[in-house]
């Protein structure tokens, strides 16, 4: 089997052959397109990944839209909110790079 193709939560996960292994790749019912740079061993471990990697995302944008109402509510400061959501963009992104579809 040279690829694989599921789907999580309305994702695209396509598990591809390479040289050293399996390669990863998330896109979005929006056409955004992550790439995960490691190679796995067996389709499990890319699967995991993607699962885990696909369920960070939507953690972070639920975390973002509460984050949001805080600010609006005035729970936090605007350099609060801008503080955290960067950090937000750290965790959702330091495994895996986002790329243009």
């Amino acid at each position: 089997m040279n690829e694989l193709i599921e789907f999580h939560r309305g994702w695209m996960i396509e598990v591809s052959v390479i040289e050293d292994g399996l390669r990863l790749c998330c896109r979005s019912p929006l056409r955004e397109k992550l790439v995960d740079p490691i190679a796995y061993q067996n389709y499990q471990l890319a699967m995991t990944a993607a699962i885990q990697l696909i369920d960070q995302l939507f953690a972070c944008q639920s975390l973002r839209q509460v984050l949001r109402e805080f600010y609006e509510a005035e729970y936090l400061t605007f350099e609060e909110w801008q503080q955290l959501g960067r950090s937000l963009d750290f965790a959702s992104r330091h495994q895996f790079m986002q790329l243009p579809s």
